[in-house]
């Protein structure tokens, strides 16, 4: 790595929309030691920030290029106002590559706007919490965002759009193959924060590191960990209604979880910088369909035939691509013990959306916060940022919203727009319900 001709970049991640002005970046110098392979970077800020990085050399971005993994320090998370320095040790990354006229650029997100990559390491620290660590883009996040470092012992998120004071249409059309007229009244929401959602279902390898359990019915030890956890209950994600911690969304909105939940312990574990949650069915489909309109989150239209449709067979796992077996007469189970090309899939089996997001169609449906009703939303309420109905249907009784099909179903049940239900403290093995972590994309200061 040669040592001439380097220069220093800071930058300022900011929005005119945002209520606050944004924390500063100043004084970034990098210097490399005689004799070393090492980049050493400081910089000051002067509030509570998400500092990230750019390295380029010759002025192109080699972060985006490549991989640069082993860098350490004050980067990719919250720090306070102050000095703060972090290193690369680019030889362990590029060994045989000289770096000319090497750059870095240290980029200060607001806590109100942060990074659109949240990465959390499931295994607790000498403090007792999770390191949290954020990206700007895609391809800064070390290993690309499909590696399995995501799906086992790394939880990895992606910010999610708001709708930006517009009005997004969520539902099904007239005339859609295979709609549910009851079920699927298309309506229009305005989402007014933008919010991190699972890159991937909750794996059951992420599932035990967090509670400890391996409850799921597929569990082929060879593929168990990178398929997603099922067989579980909306009372083990957020907590039983009418405990202790009034747990009644939305009567008490996002505030209250049973402290030893899957939520609850995310929440304690990371020090309560992001408040965990399942999300509302409302920003379920916003995140699925990522601007995109037809039954398919490639923008794709069902066929109408209902059994099949080749747009499915590319983006996630259901009853004709391997989720089921034939056995001449009926489509039955595969075993328990079977490997990946039955049943669930490993997340991030198939193409992701727009938005980076995998298995939103198939593989397993996923539970919502959402009291279940046939109208997906209450007219009361309807519009910005809906909850869902405001308490437990009559017809429906103890149940939340569910979206998504499962790996056992067929294409119509994989829309976009397909709503189902499932009860809350049903504690049946439901192999066919997982769920995916969701948080309002804004840092909390503790």
């Amino acid at each position: 790595m040669k040592k001439h001709n380097i220069f220093i970049m800071a930058a300022l991640a900011a929005s005119a929309a945002l209520a606050n002005p944004p924390p500063n970046v100043s004084n970034v110098t990098l210097i490399q030691p005689h004799g070393t392979h090492r980049a050493q970077v400081s910089f000051t800020t002067d509030g509570v920030g998400i500092a990230t990085f750019q390295f380029m050399t010759n002025g192109v971005d080699i972060v985006h290029a490549d991989v640069v993994r082993t860098v350490s320090g004050d980067i990719n998370k919250i720090l306070p106002a102050g000095n703060h320095n972090f290193t690369w040790d680019a030889k362990r990354d590029f060994p045989e590559r000289i770096l000319e006229n090497l750059s870095v650029k240290v980029t200060l997100w607001a806590p109100d706007n942060p990074p659109l990559y949240c990465g959390i390491h499931l295994t607790q620290g000498l403090d007792g919490l999770y390191a949290m660590r954020f990206y700007g883009a895609e391809g800064e996040v070390p290993f690309g965002v499909n590696h399995s470092w995501w799906k086992n012992n790394w939880l990895l998120m992606r910010k999610i759009p708001s709708t930006e004071g517009a009005f997004v249409t969520l539902g099904s059309p007239q005339g859609e193959p295979g709609r549910n007229n009851e079920r699927e009244t298309q309506y229009t929401a305005q989402i007014t924060k933008a919010y991190y959602m699972g890159v991937f279902p909750v794996t059951q390898r992420q599932w035990q590191q967090v509670m400890g359990t391996r409850p799921s019915w597929f569990n082929n030890p060879l593929y168990a960990d990178e398929r997603p956890v099922e067989s579980i209950t909306f009372n083990l994600y957020r907590g039983t209604p009418g405990s202790s911690v009034a747990v009644d969304w939305p009567t008490t909105g996002y505030e209250a979880v049973v402290p030893t939940s899957f939520m609850g312990l995310m929440r304690s574990r990371t020090g309560g910088v992001l408040v965990f949650d399942l999300p509302t069915e409302a920003q379920w489909e916003h995140a699925c369909r990522a601007g995109t309109f037809g039954a398919w989150n490639n923008g794709a239209s069902k066929v109408v035939v209902a059994d099949d449709d080749p747009h499915l067979d590319v983006l996630g796992r259901y009853q004709r691509n391997g989720g089921q077996i034939f056995n001449g007469t009926v489509w039955e189970d595969p075993p328990r013990d079977c490997g990946p090309e039955h049943g669930t899939a490993p997340v991030g089996s198939y193409l992701p959306n727009a938005w980076g997001l995998y298995d939103m169609h198939g593989n397993v449906r996923e539970i919502c916060l959402n009291w279940y009703d046939e109208t997906p939303v209450n007219p009361a309420n309807a519009g910005v940022d809906p909850p869902g109905p405001a308490a437990a249907s009559p017809i429906f009784g103890n149940t939340r919203a569910r979206r998504n099909g499962g790996y056992n179903e067929n294409a119509n049940a994989q829309r976009s727009a397909r709503r189902g239900n499932i009860v809350t403290n049903n504690t049946s093995a439901d192999r066919t319900s997982g769920f995916r972590l969701s948080a309002i994309a804004e840092i909390l200061e503790n």
